[in-house]
């Protein structure tokens, strides 16, 4: 999950959602859903086997072989 103001990001899911990036906003009571998409690498790929680290506003994904992060950033 990753937050910035009043905006939220879930990443995540099970078998073919595994890759979901789920954004929605802020309410008192709730979040309301804005958009669904799919997390990718920088070339457009899916992650595959990766690690998944959030704070803040960011999302961080480490892809195999784990040589490096790339950063999915709410706030931007």
């Amino acid at each position: 999950m990753a937050v910035h103001g009043e905006q939220v990001a879930f990443h995540g899911g099970y078998g073919e959602e595994r890759d979901r990036l789920a954004r929605g906003e802020l309410t008192e009571t709730s979040v309301e859903p804005t958009d669904v998409g799919l997390l990718t690498l920088p070339e457009g790929a899916a992650p595959g086997r990766r690690r998944v680290v959030s704070r803040g506003s960011r999302i961080y994904v480490r892809a195999d072989p784990f040589t490096a992060w790339g950063v999915f950033d709410l706030s931007s």
